[in-house]
């Protein structure tokens, strides 16, 4: 026996159920084990009653579970890419290590030579910084005259990735870079300059409302969303207005474009205005339906499990 409730023919609050109702339903949740069996049968009999019962067949021929567990990235035994593979010795010169980690390594091809969205769970301290920087000198050489928008959670990680990127990435690169929170507030021209712009949900939500008479918004050629697993927490809708509402304004502008070149008889871009997201976070239980949502292909998903790390984590237990 797998579940026993009893029903007294009762409305919710303990009223008696009105002699007019025919039907009531019960909801009931009962475990499901492997191997699957062929069906499970629900019986219900009268305590009031003598012989009334009803016995009914649940089939599971047809069902089909979800995984128990959602599968991770497997971690391949890859020799270490050089920061040659970069072939930028302006970008090369940024980095101090010699070979990229196992995790970078497997994450490069997808994010330096694609223009696909991706999103990549990681470990703390697996570099995930490198990967948003991978995907913006993706963008500069692609497609030069679109911008970066990179949305952090904390102010504090805002002012630390300005302070980073500002003279030690950005400037050697011969691009521009403005913070956008609510103690740093450019003009619209500094904005309209910037190749890229480091900001909060918040701030990046009001901002982008007004996308129709704002040049920049509509300019966004990538959206980094860093510590993406946020998207649960009481925050979490803001970065759900600003994922939806950038996705809408590509779609637009893709739509526009293709019309125009049908007008004048050309083949319309396939990247011009396309925007692209990658999501950072750490491991992921729902990788794949946060995938799904910021409309990654399955290539582009990296979720490695929570063990794999560059340095392996050592637990001591002192009693």
């Amino acid at each position: 026996m797998m579940h026993q409730d009893q029903d007294r023919g009762e409305e919710g609050g303990g009223a008696p159920r009105p002699p007019s109702s025919t039907s009531f339903e019960l909801e009931v949740i009962v475990p499901v084990f492997e191997p699957l069996p062929p069906q499970y049968f629900v019986r219900m009999l009268s305590d009031s009653w003598l012989g009334c019962e009803a016995t009914l067949a649940v089939s599971f021929r047809d069902l089909v579970l979800p995984r128990a567990h959602a599968a991770h990235t497997p971690l391949l035994d890859l020799d270490p890419l050089p920061v040659t593979c970069l072939r930028d010795p302006l970008a090369e010169a940024r980095y101090r290590f010699g070979h990229l980690n196992p995790i970078q390594t497997r994450v490069f091809h997808a994010l330096y030579h694609a223009d696909d969205s991706a999103l990549v769970g990681a470990p703390t301290g697996s570099g995930k910084t490198f990967f948003a920087e991978l995907a913006m000198l993706r963008l500069f050489r692609a497609r030069p005259g679109s911008k970066v928008v990179y949305v952090a959670p904390l102010k504090a990680l805002v002012r630390e990735r300005v302070a980073d990127w500002g003279p030690a990435f950005c400037a050697p690169l011969g691009r521009s870079l403005v913070e956008l929170t609510g103690d740093a507030a450019p003009d619209a021209r500094a904005l309209e300059a910037a190749d890229v712009i480091v900001t909060t949900p918040e701030k990046w939500d009001a901002v982008s409302r007004s996308w129709e008479s704002r040049a920049y918004v509509r300019r966004v050629g990538l959206l980094v969303l860093d510590e993406i697993h946020l998207l649960g927490s009481q925050r979490g809708g803001v970065l759900e207005a600003i994922v939806s509402r950038m996705r809408h304004v590509s779609a637009l502008l893709a739509e526009g474009e293709a019309a125009a070149a049908a007008l004048n008889g050309a083949t319309p871009p396939s990247t011009s205005s396309s925007l692209r997201i990658v999501g950072l976070s750490t491991a992921l239980a729902n990788a794949e339906d946060l995938a799904d949502w910021l409309g990654v292909p399955a290539r582009c998903l990296f979720n490695f499990r929570p063990g794999v790390r560059p340095v392996p984590l050592e637990a001591h237990i002192q009693g």
